[in-house]
């Protein structure tokens, strides 16, 4: 049987877009298709949307060096990396990585997700899948008139791009790293501000630990694990839900002038549970009376499941498979 292939283009790091990307390759393999990684650092796509060779070969040369010395890299490393790789991938088998740009336009899908400006791998059939908002809304090249556009909410779509609301969320969640291991005094606020490092109503200074893009994650569930309170700047993350699984009273800061229904779908107020949006009295007894609900809600075999076969049916049906 004729396998369906696609190249997913996948930022370097170790972010919650990047898991996600990761997790959709190995559900894709699962159900018999082609799919494979293509890793791009950073930088690799210059202004004029021409792929940088030397920066493709570099990324190259450093995933050969890693799987060469994996056991020495994995041993003295103690950075993100290291836990994303010995938790993760504990779990994430199957993956397959295409090392080089050059492979048959005529045969494979490119997804590119919302960070990729362009078409850099020249792709025919093109897939846009948006984690996050469009952010090359004003700029009219970014995309091609024959990509199919899906996004993982609703909140982040473009309807002038994908009126259909075609929507594909999944979501991993790893029970052995991120747990609540402190059962008795907590003290204290921590924060978390990664993709809010742009408000403007951030407070100058803190009084508790930060949590932000490169933090090591087992230090990040320590900090989970002490503080009694975790505001969050970044209305978007699920490191939100990570601090209320922790143990944490989980705040989402609002932006001034905003509520929980500038950022959830009235579907999704509804069934908000376990993290307050703004700190009234209301909305942490809320959080406080519901974790267990969200704690319930942690298994995403099922969704997962449901929304790969959603993906699956999208491509066929906008590709004429």
């Amino acid at each position: 049987m004729k396998k369906n292939k696609i190249i997913i283009v996948r930022p370097h790091g170790y972010t919650g877009g990047t898991v996600v990307l990761d997790l959709l390759c190995k559900l894709l393999r699962e159900h018999g298709w082609d799919a494979r990684l293509f890793y791009y650092y950073h930088g690799t796509i210059d202004d004029n949307n021409r792929f940088c060779l030397w920066n493709w070969t570099k990324m190259t040369i450093k995933h050969i060096v890693y799987y060469l010395f994996k056991d020495y890299f994995d041993k003295s490393n103690t950075n993100r990396a290291k836990t994303y790789r010995q938790t993760f991938y504990q779990t994430m088998t199957g993956l397959k990585m295409q090392l080089n740009p050059f492979f048959s336009r005529k045969t494979y899908i490119v997804l590119y997700p919302d960070v990729i400006y362009g078409n850099f791998l020249k792709a025919p059939k093109v897939v846009r899948w948006f984690l996050f908002h469009n952010r090359y809304k004003d700029m009219p090249n970014a995309y091609g008139k024959n990509d199919l556009f899906i996004s993982y909410r609703k909140y982040f779509n473009d309807y002038n791009l994908n009126p259909e609301e075609r929507n594909v969320q999944l979501t991993y969640f790893n029970r052995n790293l991120y747990k609540q291991y402190n059962f008795g005094e907590r003290k204290g606020n921590c924060y978390i501000i990664r993709k809010g490092h742009n408000r403007t109503d951030l407070p100058n200074s803190f009084d508790g630990p930060v949590i932000d893009f490169g933090m090591d994650e087992e230090e990040i569930v320590r900090i989970l694990n002490t503080s009694k309170y975790c505001y969050s700047y970044d209305t978007q993350t699920f490191y939100s839900t990570i601090a209320a699984v922790c143990g944490c009273i989980s705040i989402v800061v609002c932006e001034p002038g905003k509520s929980k229904t500038d950022y959830l779908s009235p579907e999704e107020c509804k069934n908000s549970v376990g993290i307050a949006y703004g700190d009234s009295q209301e909305e942490l007894e809320q959080a406080v009376n519901t974790r267990e609900q969200l704690l319930a809600r942690l298994d995403y075999t099922i969704p997962n499941e449901e929304n790969i076969l959603l993906f699956i049916q999208y491509v066929n049906e906008f590709f004429a498979y």
